[in-house]
């Protein structure tokens, strides 16, 4: 909002109105063009319009006509949803809206307006749920809401009075006054100096403001004062009272004190304490005026949660888009060579989870389903592995026998380990207290980098004697995990470099062909600068990696999220979403992934590293692990989406994590908790893993890819993937949960369409072909709805986890086509679903 009294109602996002969610400080005196509706959500205020004065509580209702000066003051930690209105819009829409006025506060509605005033809170509520959504058509949708709006106003809230108005011949010199006190509040005024400057007699000057704006020229003056005050006086802690003061025009600190207790009933030593912005939301909020402070929004989209009554009638539910797109494709062309990296790389939480039998049960299910080369895991030094301890002399014991156990497992389904050395065992940290997660990981550096070399060296030359030199330089060694935070690494950097050297040194010292990687590492986190100094400390040291492992998540400032409460992270879905509030939640970017992605190959090419293979070793929706759309249909949209939009972009790409069954975390009683896994308990595959086998089914050619569909080829025929992603709406993304629950998980998404693709095979051979279809949905192949169909029931017998692996399977339709020339196939897909049409010739 700008200063003067006149405030000029900008519109935006395609509205002809505004729709705003606010904390209200103080907001001055002032006017607008504009019918304001003020729905408070939160806390108490004041709203005065002419002389009189208006407390406003929660669920309260309260508009204020075009043209009459009000001014607005918070009296707690309160929370608005405002609604302006211009006059030329509703002029267009409203005959004889310009000679009407309302009269609409929640505390003198008499009895049979109260319906009434529940109708325009349901309306306001829906109109601020659709304004922040911003699904299809939304605009369309809020104007109706709006128009109802004022159709129950002028049913029941109508009158003829328009007194209070501002008259509009003085606009022009209130204006030039008004304009002239907001430059120069912080000199010393009269009512003289602005006499003079408009040509006036004092007294006349003194009726006429008194008149216009409903209060003396010194009381308007001393709020001008008083607003820019307290911006002052909550984002700058360590001015003093009486410079503040004498900073903003008052005279001396006493006149400030009391101006201050008369508005806002404390002193500015008590408002300072209660209503001081912390630390974290000090940064953000440089740019808001102390009129409006900034706050969360989603403390307040949770609110309004409460006045939308849902209704279960077919009329209320959402009329869904339908989008169609025709794509022709040249089915001779010869295609470009698919060598799908995708499926290099597959990923478990630690290397002890690698033992368990029901891991063990997921990775072979995998295996058989979609297969892939490498399996990825950390801390396979930690305590649970037992591969190190310190005899009463403090000389290391080093056994192997678990390391053996698991590595025999993996060679015998085809998996090669992908290991990343790391953590510390708790016996050889320098600090056992620095450690994290529910099963402990220790961070530390190490108390002696010769015993950490030792160990290092001894494990190599073991696995090298036990399956062969040739079968271990086809390893991969990822060397830690996120050391640009200080959860992971605690330490300075310049103690990672060494330990990264001597590491490699001795690495490499054993055989040349081994294969060591740099630091895993989250291309979201802002830490280029630490990366670029880790290069050209391996160039000065002759020790770059052989290749570069990245991570990703699409938190927009993962890495503050990080280092501040990692464990909690992990385990409370309460700080969780505070995190998210403070910064920034997740991306609102439906490509970051390939952008990001984009952006470090461009860095590593500068870096002459392109020749370097480059794996993603962990990537996902969301580091959380209790985020409840990963159960959901959405994870299969997904996942295709950025496999097919990073096909063989790099070498390849670790989804985290196979299974919900990992130790990072504290186990979930419940089924379906929101883990990060292709694989629920009980071996259950989720819609997740699904969207891996329709992927593993492409052919080895690529003959056409685009948005929401790729084309492929092989020796059996023709593969066509199509998918319907539609990603987070800006209210989830924002961690506002409120419109989701255990059984409910698709509210938080936008863009939500049907669509309707017809692929077009112009030079398809003639004749009869086997067409294959299979679909994930949430009917079919989506484990997590047929539990929720079958009563979400909190404990599973052996019968129901039958049941629900059964459902998990794709929907599958087959049929014979006998083409001339080409042909059309079609696929019509709702929100998330996933299909793929697989034609083979019939011989």
């Amino acid at each position: 909002m700008k200063s003067s009294i006149f405030e000029l109602v900008e519109t935006g996002d395609h509205l002809p109105f505004d729709v705003s969610l606010h904390r209200v400080n103080y907001v001055p005196s002032h006017w607008h063009n504009s019918v304001e509706i003020i729905f408070v959500l939160r806390g108490t205020l004041e709203a005065t319009v002419g002389n009189e004065r208006h407390t406003l509580t929660e669920g309260d209702v309260f508009l204020i006509n075009s043209s009459h000066v009000h001014e607005v003051i918070g009296l707690d930690m309160n929370i608005i949803a405002t609604f302006l209105i211009p006059m030329s819009y509703l002029k267009e829409n409203i005959k004889g809206i310009e000679d009407i006025n309302f009269i609409c506060e929640s505390h003198t509605a008499e009895p049979g307006q109260k319906g009434a005033l529940d109708q325009i809170r349901q309306l306001l509520a829906e109109m601020v749920h659709l304004k922040h959504k911003m699904g299809e058509a939304y605009e369309l949708d809020m104007g109706i809401r709006m128009l109802a709006v004022f159709s129950i106003l002028m049913k029941r809230f109508k009158t003829s009075d328009s007194g209070g108005a501002i008259n509009e011949k003085y606009m022009e010199r209130m204006l030039r006054i008004i304009n002239y006190i907001d430059e120069h509040y912080k000199e010393p005024l009269s009512l003289q100096t602005i006499a003079e400057r408009e040509f006036l007699s004092m007294p006349y000057l003194s009726k006429f403001f008194s008149e216009n704006i409903g209060l003396n020229f010194q009381s308007y003056l001393t709020s001008i004062r008083l607003k820019n005050a307290v911006e002052d006086l909550l984002h700058y802690e360590d001015l003093p009272i009486t410079d503040l003061a004498l900073s903003h025009g008052f005279p001396n600190a006493k006149s400030f004190y009391a101006a201050f207790k008369n508005r806002y009933h404390m002193t500015p030593h008590e408002y300072r304490k209660q209503y001081r912005p912390d630390k974290g939301m000090e940064r953000r909020q440089k740019d808001i005026s102390s009129n409006y402070l900034h706050f969360n929004q989603s403390s307040a989209l949770g609110i309004i949660r409460q006045y939308l009554q849902r209704s279960q009638s077919a009329q209320d539910v959402p009329i869904q888009a339908i989008e169609t797109r025709v794509y022709e494709i040249d089915a001779a062309a010869a295609g470009k060579a698919l060598k799908h990296t995708w499926r290099n790389l597959i990923t478990i939480g630690k290397a002890k989870e690698g033992l368990h039998a029901d891991v063990q049960q997921q990775l072979k299910y995998v295996q058989q389903n979609c297969s892939f080369r490498y399996l990825r895991f950390h801390g396979i030094f930690d305590d649970g592995m037992m591969v190190y301890d310190e005899d009463e002399t403090g000389e290391p014991r080093h056994n192997f026998r678990l390391v053996d156990q698991l590595f025999d497992f993996l060679l015998s389904i085809r998996l090669k380990p992908f290991v990343e050395l790391g953590f510390m065992p708790s016996a050889l940290a320098a600090d056992p207290d620095k450690r994290v997660f529910y099963r402990a990981s220790y961070t530390s550096p190490p108390k002696s980098l010769d015993k950490w070399c030792a160990l290092v060296g001894e494990f190599v030359r073991h696995c090298m004697n036990r399956y062969g030199a040739a079968e271990v330089a086809g390893w991969k060694f990822e060397f830690w995990n996120e050391p640009e935070f200080k959860v992971f690494w605690p330490a300075a950097e310049e103690e990672y470099h060494e330990l990264y050297l001597r590491t490699y040194r001795t690495v490499k010292g054993i055989s040349e062909a081994l294969q060591i990687g740099a630091p895993g590492r989250i291309i979201t986190a802002n830490s280029r600068s630490v990366t670029l100094r880790f290069f050209d400390f391996c160039r000065e040291n002759h020790c770059l990696p052989d290749f570069i492992p990245l991570h990703f998540y699409p938190h927009d400032e993962i890495g503050n999220v990080v280092n501040t409460e990692h464990m909690d992270l992990t385990l409370d879905p309460g700080v969780y979403r505070k995190l998210q509030e403070e910064f920034g939640g997740i991306s609102s970017n439906p490509d970051f992934l390939k952008d990001k992605l984009g952006e470090e190959l461009e860095m590593l090419a500068e870096q002459g590293l392109s020749g370097r293979e480059i794996y993603l070793t962990e990537w996902n929706s969301t580091a959380y692990h209790r985020e409840l759309t990963n159960d959901t249909l959405y994870k299969a949209a997904y996942i295709a989406k950025n496999i097919l939009d990073n096909l063989d972009a790099i070498h390849g790409f670790g989804y985290w994590v196979l299974s919900d069954n990992i130790e990072e975390t504290f186990p979930s009683p419940q089924l379906f908790h929101g883990g990060l896994g292709l694989i629920a308990q009980y071996g259950i595959p989720k819609a997740a893993m699904n969207a891996y086998r329709l992927l593993s089914k492409l052919g080895d050619r690529l003959i056409a890819k685009g948005d929401g569909y790729v084309v492929t080829a092989n020796n059996s025929g023709y593969q066509i993937l199509t998918y319907n992603y539609c990603h987070y709406d800006d209210l989830y993304a924002q961690g506002d949960i409120s419109f989701i629950d255990e059984t409910h998980r698709y509210n938080g998404f936008k863009n939500e369409k049907t669509l309707k693709m017809d692929i077009i095979l112009a030079g398809l051979p003639k004749g009869s072909y086997k067409m294959v279809t299979r679909t994930i949905s949430r009917k079919h192949g989506s484990s997590y709805d047929a539990w929720v169909e079958m009563g979400a029931p909190a404990s599973l017998t052996g019968e129901d986890i039958a049941y629900l692996k059964g459902s998990s399977e794709p929907r599958r339709h087959v049929q014979v086509l006998d083409i001339e020339n080409g042909t059309s196939i079609g696929s019509q897909l709702g929100p998330h679903e996933v299909q793929l049409i697989e034609l083979s010739p019939v011989h």
